[in-house]
């Protein structure tokens, strides 16, 4: 029983001795270790028709969250394929929070208290990725969203500027802020899709990788 002791404390140990760190973690979502199931039952709740009556109507509920898996026709998988199913044979699973309809009902995925439209993937059961948009409003939700990220996680670990150029010439400068632990990044960029929306994304890096593999390959038949 001693040597079992031993070992256990070891394992348990090992990873603080050597200084590696564990994944990021975001409301109670932790990179590569949270799994679908556990994604679908903290989020799980009645979006619309949930009625008995309206199921039998409409043949099924539309019971959130809004994933890829159980709604093949849903236009989620990152190059907006019509037909997800690929991608789920791949062990790809992607998954929102909400229906996007219920943004009109005022039904948000929010960090920080910032509305955002995020996106959970997921490979081979487990979660390797989250993306959410926001409006920086001017830039004072990119700087609450950079204080909530720092508070939590401490100092970012890199900074960089990068240059925007848009369709008539005009140029506009951003900051892209990274957090890396080695295991995981975070990264917050000030200007994402245009200069009035703003992006963060946690990736677990290992996992990512072995999913990004894994994507279904297209050939263009675009002559």
């Amino acid at each position: 029983m001693r040597i079992v002791a031993t070992i256990i404390l070891i394992a348990t140990v090992w990873p603080l001795a050597f200084g590696e760190s564990a994944p990021y973690e975001l409301k109670g979502i932790t990179l590569g270790v949270s799994t679908l199931a556990e994604f679908k039952t903290k989020f799980h709740h009645c979006a619309d028709n949930c009625s008995e009556k309206l199921e039998k109507k409409y043949y099924h509920s539309k019971f959130a969250p809004f994933c890829s898996d159980e709604n093949p026709y849903s236009q989620q998988t990152p190059d907006r394929a019509q037909d997800a199913e690929p991608w789920t044979k791949a062990g790809l699973v992607f998954c929102q929070p909400y229906y996007p309809f219920e943004g009109f009902q005022g039904k948000y995925f929010t960090i920080a208290d910032i509305n955002t439209t995020a996106c959970f993937e997921f490979f081979q059961e487990k979660v390797y990725r989250i993306s959410a948009a926001f409006l920086n409003a001017g830039g004072t939700n990119f700087k609450a969203m950079l204080e909530a990220l720092t508070s939590k996680y401490g100092p970012a670990t890199s900074q960089e500027t990068r240059e925007y150029q848009n369709s008539f010439g005009a140029k506009i400068s951003g900051r892209v802020i990274t957090w890396d632990n080695g295991v995981s990044k975070i990264v917050l960029t000030e200007f994402g899709a245009d200069k009035d929306t703003s992006a963060v994304e946690f990736t677990h890096t290992a996992l990512q990788s072995e999913a990004e593999k894994a994507a279904p390959k297209h050939s263009s038949k675009d002559l």
